[in-house]
């Protein structure tokens, strides 16, 4: 990895290895970090995550939201492959939330304040402020918050704290790159626009001049 700034977290839903890897290496050392989920992860298996890692930081986004004890078993599975940071969900409490701050591998977590499918407006999105106090509280590294609905993602950047926003949302699902940064996202994960793109690399580099 070299020591290149970016703002670019490429999500990678993708389940075959071999392609999965190889747009890891076209593109790893042009992004901040590469994003996986639970389907890379079901099809390829856990090592799949320190593969990934000799290319850029990994997070997995696993959306962690059990009691603690199943929290902890999760996480003694994944400290293993070493990832950069894990995505959990926030609504479980402070109990499932230490639990992951206490991992023994120092992986960073961050913390689910929001999503960007119109679904969330209903439970999730509403209770973004004190799903943020909880994540502040237990000293998480980021939170994540919409690049698809700048005026929410403008409040959350309010009353973030030092914690960086992780914006979802970007590209297939309606959010522009510049709006989201504009409205105080401090890292966009964009998915779709990446993998499915035929020229990913240039994709990436040119959206960052925009």
């Amino acid at each position: 990895m070299t020591d290149r700034t970016s703002n670019i977290v490429a999500s990678l839903d993708i389940v075959e290895e071999k392609r999965l890897l190889d747009l890891s290496q076209e593109i790893g050392d042009s992004v901040f970090a590469i994003k996986i989920n639970w389907p890379t992860i079901l099809a390829c298996g856990k090592q799949i995550i320190s593969k990934l890692g000799k290319y850029s930081r990994i997070i997995c986004d696993l959306k962690i939201a059990d009691v603690p004890n199943t929290v902890n078993l999760i996480m003694k599975q994944i400290e293993t492959e070493k990832p950069y940071a894990v995505i959990t969900h926030l609504f479980t409490g402070e109990d499932s939330l230490k639990t992951l701050m206490d991992n023994e591998g120092g992986i960073r977590v961050i913390g689910v304040a929001s999503m960007s499918n119109s679904g969330a407006k209903k439970y999730l999105n509403p209770n973004y402020a004190s799903l943020i106090k909880d994540a502040n509280s237990a000293g998480c590294y980021g939170i994540v918050g919409p690049g698809n609905d700048y005026k929410l993602l403008s409040e959350m950047s309010k009353i973030k704290g030092n914690m960086k926003i992780f914006c979802p949302g970007i590209g297939a699902q309606g959010g522009n790159y510049r709006g989201a940064m504009n409205s105080g996202g401090d890292y966009m994960i964009i998915g779709r626009s990446i993998y499915e793109n035929p020229s990913p690399l240039k994709y990436i580099l040119n959206l960052e001049k925009s």
